[in-house]
């Protein structure tokens, strides 16, 4: 929800498929993209204004090519796309399909696609801790009109159906403090009618995962946790000395 919150060591204070970035360097930060889904996936870059991310591809990223609302590359089953963003992209997001156009991912809930939701930021911003170039991520699998109201009310009846297309895991890897958030189908009806995943945390705990003392906590975003008390435990977090990875695993 690009409510990016502060996360640092293990005290919480305010997406098989692998990204991992490590420290910065001048050329951006980089990236790696692993595909364990049966077919080759389409990963696709944007930014928060509907532009397409500062990223630049390496091996293992195939047909990668830029358009106006997305940078994209194709990656084959069971290899490894190297890449690095350039720390400027902000507020960004990935998104993943089997193909096809490319897809602006800030529009990604009207798709129903599932959402690595990504800060990037340079060494310089105080979101990174003084612990070098580091990333903000979450899971969104928010339908389009959901609101706090709404999923309070009726977990969001009809509001467009969840953001929701292929499991995915996000996690530091390399800093055990951070937390693992781990989302997957199959979709259905556990909460609520619009076809959420199945396995994707509780959105009805009053503690996000990884923070202390937290089990079976908030993993993804279901709605905009815009509201008090759910603002409090948002779950979101940043990578700091340590890679981080996103993995879509095989299944639905």
């Amino acid at each position: 929800m690009f409510k990016f919150g502060k996360w640092f060591g293990c005290l919480v204070l305010t997406w098989a498929f692998t990204i991992s970035v490590g420290q910065a360097r001048a050329q951006g930060i980089p990236v790696n993209f692993t595909n364990n889904q049966a077919k080759p996936i389409q990963l696709n870059f944007t930014l928060l204004n509907h532009a397409a991310g500062p990223i630049t591809w390496g091996a293992g990223c195939e047909q990668a090519s830029t358009a106006a609302f997305s940078s994209y590359a194709t990656i084959k089953p069971g290899t490894t796309c190297s890449a690095t963003v350039d720390p400027s992209a902000g507020s960004s997001r990935f998104c993943a399909t089997f193909g096809g156009a490319p897809v602006d991912c800030m529009n990604g809930q009207n798709l129903h696609l599932t959402l690595i939701e990504t800060n990037f930021e340079a060494s310089t911003n105080p979101g990174c801790f003084g612990k070098g170039a580091c990333v903000w991520y979450d899971i969104s699998v928010i339908p389009s009109n959901c609101t706090d109201p709404l999923w309070k009310a009726n977990r969001c009846r009809g509001t467009g159906g969840a953001s929701y297309n292929l499991p995915v895991t996000l996690a530091c890897q390399g800093n055990p403090e951070m937390p693992v958030y781990i989302c997957k189908g199959p979709p259905g009806t556990k909460y609520g009618s619009e076809k959420y995943p199945s396995n994707c945390g509780n959105p009805d705990a009053k503690c996000a995962t990884g923070s202390p003392g937290c089990r079976q906590g908030v993993s993804a975003y279901f709605y905009p946790m815009f509201d008090p008390p759910e603002n409090t435990y948002q779950p979101n977090a940043v990578c700091l000395n340590g890679t981080f990875t996103a993995t879509f695993p095989p299944g639905s």
